[in-house]
Formats: C-alpha cells, structure tokens, sequence
C-alpha cells in the first residue's frame, strides 16, 4: 500500500469516529425524556437461582408484592399482596412469624 493509500484510510476512520461522536452526543441531548429515568414504580426484592436457566424474583410494583418464576423465555406469576409500607409493622409481622 502507498502512502497516499494509508493516509485516505487513515483519514475515512477519523471522519466515521468523529461522525459516531457527533451522533451519540445528539443521542443522549434530544433523547425522549423519560425514556432512561428510572421511575422506581418497580423494584426487584430479591432473586434466587433454582437451577442454571430457573430462579424465582419477589418483586414490589405499585405498593404489591409479587412472585415470580423465571425459567428461559416464560414468566409464571405464583402469588401477589399488598407490600407493609410501614418499618414498624413489617418488624411486628416478622417476630409474630
């Protein structure tokens, strides 16, 4: 390869660099708002793994609890309640336990 070769393709990266720059700056400035805020309405508790492609996730959405199991590409609701709001209530309901 030439000189003149290696200086074109030398130059086309630059130009596709400072082109993928220039777009991801534009991305995140007019992104729709709303879009990356985590609104928090949602909210994974905990999660345990059953198996490698199984596991079960208690999450809290709008003030209910819920269970569900996880197994590939399905989600199976197993039970929901409404969530204690209230520390001191949780703590009595835990010791009655």
């Amino acid at each position: 390869m030439d000189i003149s070769g290696t200086v074109r393709v030398i130059v086309a990266l630059v130009v596709v660099f400072l082109l993928l720059l220039l777009f991801l700056h534009y991305l995140r400035r007019f992104r729709i708002a709303g879009f990356h805020r985590n609104t928090g309405e949602i909210e994974i508790l905990e999660k345990t793994y059953l198996d490698s492609s199984k596991q079960v996730v208690l999450i809290r959405a709008r003030g209910n609890e819920s269970l569900l199991a996880v197994s590939g590409n399905q989600i199976e609701h197993l039970w929901t309640e409404k969530a204690v709001e209230d520390a001191s209530i949780s703590n009595g309901l835990s010791r009655a336990r």
